[in-house]
């Protein structure tokens, strides 16, 4: 009768889920890596963009007077990795209130637009670039006005912040 009831509970045992005996069979590990921080500067400074020419006011066309940025990325410890990161880039500043792709300036219906490889880096919308290029996509400035603006002569400032993240 003991060998019954010991043959029973042995049956009755194998028949229940697992999690009721307690048994795990599978284990997960891993190892999180958050990536590493991106600078953006000029040479380690802070990146200054001055149109070299005066600029006629009445040409202002969104193509004449466009300017280099000179800048570089540099994300410490993100080749020694072992993962291969994308990036993004962001330019956080104010948009202009008649080109949402151009960021506001000093001087009202005056804007700068910054192109990205040719083409608008629209203000606080991040965008994709190619992290594994050997030199970082062109980037320019270049000043828009509303249409029909009569803008004064004087001087202008604008500013923004460029922020490189990988992920």
């Amino acid at each position: 009768m003991n060998t019954l009831r010991r043959v029973l509970l042995m049956l009755s045992l194998t028949t229940l889920p697992l999690p009721y005996v307690g048994a795990q069979n599978m284990k997960f590990t891993g190892n999180l890596l958050a990536p590493p921080g991106c600078t953006v500067s000029d040479k380690g400074g802070r990146i200054e963009v001055r149109f070299e020419r005066n600029i006629a006011v009445n040409r202002i066309d969104g193509e004449r007077y466009r300017q280099a940025i000179p800048y570089q990325i540099e994300c410490p410890g993100a080749a020694g990795a072992g993962i291969t990161w994308h990036m993004r880039l962001t330019l956080k500043g104010d948009d202009v209130h008649f080109d949402p792709a151009a960021l506001k300036t000093s001087v009202n219906d005056l804007g700068i637009r910054v192109l990205l490889g040719g083409t608008a880096l629209i203000p606080n919308e991040p965008r994709e670039v190619d992290v594994y290029a050997s030199t970082p996509p062109v980037l320019e400035a270049v000043p828009v006005k509303f249409t029909g603006a009569e803008l004064p002569s004087t001087d202008f400032t604008a500013s923004a912040l460029l922020m490189a993240e990988l992920y």
